[in-house]
């Protein structure tokens, strides 16, 4: 009896859980350890604790609030993952930016989890990252979409973005469009801003990336 307790204590997820609210953190780690797959081995008050404890403990599975001291959510996972880069990275929090998603995602996290998500689904969610899968609660994966579409260009856009390839200025633009070279100068600021680029040679680079322009295109 004693060697299968230790071979099933053994086979348990290591987990570190960061929350700068003692009842939540608290809370968190009762719901997770009700699973005898998952082991919470350190819990952390801020930003830095996390950081100190995933580098000293390498854990299988890091469970972060994304607003603490110190240091946020995305900062932990970023200087983390210098240190133990086996770490999985979870996320529990209440913002709703979907460019903050985006940002966590690119960062390396595999779970992403609101304060409003139900324990079940927590728990089972977070298990799941720990076995190596990409979890997104819902909510989540509908607010990046909804991200997505907006930055999605219009046909006028795209008609610009098309005249910009060829070299027209502003003002051979609106001539070709039948707009006011303001009205030329807004889209193009438009589709800067959705490329999140700053200069229209960037700009054209990563639309020739994205296949929405090619060599054709260019003057």
């Amino acid at each position: 009896m004693e060697v299968e307790d230790a071979a099933r204590a053994s086979s348990k997820h290591s987990l570190v859980l960061a929350d700068d609210h003692p009842l939540t953190s608290a809370g968190l780690a009762g719901i997770l350890e009700s699973r005898d797959t998952m082991e919470v081995v350190a819990t952390a008050a801020n930003g830095i604790e996390a950081i100190a404890s995933i580098k000293t403990l390498q854990p299988d599975c890091a469970v972060l609030d994304l607003v603490m001291p110190g240091a946020n959510g995305l900062e932990v996972v970023a200087e983390s993952r210098r240190w133990s880069p086996d770490t999985r990275y979870a996320i529990v929090t209440g913002t709703r930016e979907a460019s903050m998603f985006q940002a966590l995602v690119t960062a390396g996290v595999s779970g992403l989890f609101l304060k409003t998500t139900s324990p079940v689904d927590l728990l089972l969610g977070i298990e799941r990252v720990c076995n190596g899968e990409t979890v997104f609660v819902p909510e989540v994966t509908a607010f990046m979409e909804a991200e997505e579409e907006t930055n999605e260009l219009t046909s006028r856009e795209m008609q610009v973005l098309q005249s910009l390839a060829k070299g027209r200025s502003n003002r051979e633009i609106a001539e070709v469009l039948g707009v006011s070279p303001k009205t030329v100068d807004s889209h193009r600021s438009n589709i800067m801003r959705k490329f999140g680029v700053h200069s229209i040679a960037t700009l054209l680079v990563e639309a020739m990336r994205q296949g929405l322009i090619g060599l054709e295109n260019q003057p």
